[in-house]
């Protein structure tokens, strides 16, 4: 409907306006112009009013007061619209108005450079109240609160901004703000690192104002001249944080390997323990074969002690291959971990190293007493063998004699 009034307007050919805010024609009128000046005259008030109008004898008089703030407001120029307009500072730009100097409004969908700053500025101030640690909105801007914890040289900041803009928005080049848009979208809440992400771009902006004066009205246009420096800070402390976060990762992964593998090894020799000390109860069996008599007594301690190393053997090359099959897994796991071992930080690759040192000493720890094991398993059959060589060695002097010193 402002269309109407702006048509109107240029078509008696733009007049001042007079100091009391409104636009006069006084002249002949054609069919467009009686159109035109009869669907204005129609018009709610909230578009204006027609204060004065008398047509005869083809000749139009009129006096239109027109709106002079707020939505279907003429003004004198982008300058003047932003001075006369405080809910900009609320991030509510106005959509249906006319700028006289431009002879411009949305309405005529041409591209306008100044309109599209104020809109930007807008949209900012929106997803900055979004973003911001805590917002309170006022009759004609926000109170955000930015704040960042405490770090170990530094205490706590919280820093209080009024979003209160002047016309110097209009020779500002806002870049970069589909940034904020996407922190701000409601529908990325729950994403990994988005609230991080938000307390990074909170440093940034405290650090862009950390040396400015408690002038809470020049903080906000201060944020939007520095807005290219506070995105550049941005990114550089959101790198920072992931890969502080990759190598956190990576160390916690390198010590889960560690503990799964120390507790794998702990399973397999708490498994065996109780298996092992058929051992020394076999070994015990030597006195009962060393004081047999019979025939059959002896057969059968001999058997039982040979059949108890056999059990054992196997048992103990079992683990023995458990033991290569977890050294293999780790080894796979270290592989994929260390492949980007050099760009890590020094003290994570000192860590790292030390961490494979650790598990090979524990792997060379294990491999030795297994074998060592394996090896006093053979004990009972050796054991057994001894002592009936020693209880019947006439018998075997003699066999031997007979049978292979003949041949």
């Amino acid at each position: 409907m402002l269309k109407t009034v702006i048509d109107l307007y240029r078509k008696i050919g733009k007049p001042p306006l007079t100091e009391n805010g409104s636009f006069c024609y006084e002249g002949m009128v054609d069919d467009q112009l009686l159109r035109l000046f009869s669907e204005v005259k129609n018009l709610p008030s909230n578009f204006g009013e027609m204060s004065y109008d008398r047509l005869k004898d083809s000749k139009l008089t009129f006096e239109f007061s027109i709106v002079s703030a707020g939505e279907n407001s003429f003004f004198q120029s982008f300058s003047d619209l932003v001075q006369k307009t405080p809910s900009l500072g609320s991030g509510n730009h106005l959509k249906s108005f006319y700028i006289i100097d431009e002879d411009w409004a949305p309405s005529d969908n041409i591209v306008n450079d100044s309109n599209i700053r104020i809109i930007k500025v807008c949209d900012l101030i929106k997803n900055l109240s979004k973003v911001a640690a805590s917002e309170h909105p006022q009759a004609s801007f926000y109170n955000l609160v930015f704040s960042i914890p405490a770090a170990p040289n530094k205490p706590p900041k919280t820093i209080v901004v009024q979003t209160k803009i002047s016309e110097d928005i209009l020779s500002i080049d806002l870049n970069k703000t589909s940034l904020i848009r996407g922190l701000a979208n409601e529908e990325h809440q729950g994403r990994l690192h988005l609230e991080e992400r938000r307390a990074i771009l909170n440093g940034a902006i405290c650090e862009c104002l950390d040396n400015l004066s408690e002038d809470r009205n020049g903080k906000f246009m201060h944020i939007l001249k520095s807005w290219d420096l506070i995105i550049e800070n941005y990114w550089k402390n959101f790198q920072i944080y992931i890969h502080s976060f990759s190598f956190e990762k990576t160390r916690k992964e390198f010590a889960q390997a560690e503990l799964d593998y120390g507790a794998k090894l702990s399973a397999a020799f708490s498994d065996l323990a109780g298996k092992i000390l058929a051992l020394p109860v076999s070994l015990v069996a030597l006195l009962a074969l060393d004081k047999a008599t019979s025939t059959l007594e002896v057969s059968v301690a001999v058997s039982g002690l040979f059949i108890t190393s056999l059990i054992l053997v196997g048992i103990l090359a079992n683990q023995i291959l458990n033991v290569e099959r977890f050294n293999n897994s780790l080894e796979a796991s270290f592989d994929n971990l260390t492949k980007t071992l050099p760009t890590y930080p020094k003290n994570l690759q000192k860590l790292i190293l030390k961490s494979k040192e650790n598990i090979h000493k524990q792997k060379k720890v294990v491999k030795t007493t297994l074998y060592i094991f394996c090896a006093l398993s053979l004990a009972p059959a050796i054991g057994a063998t001894l002592i009936v060589y020693y209880k019947n060695q006439t018998l075997i002097h003699t066999w031997i004699e007979q049978h292979i010193h003949r041949c």
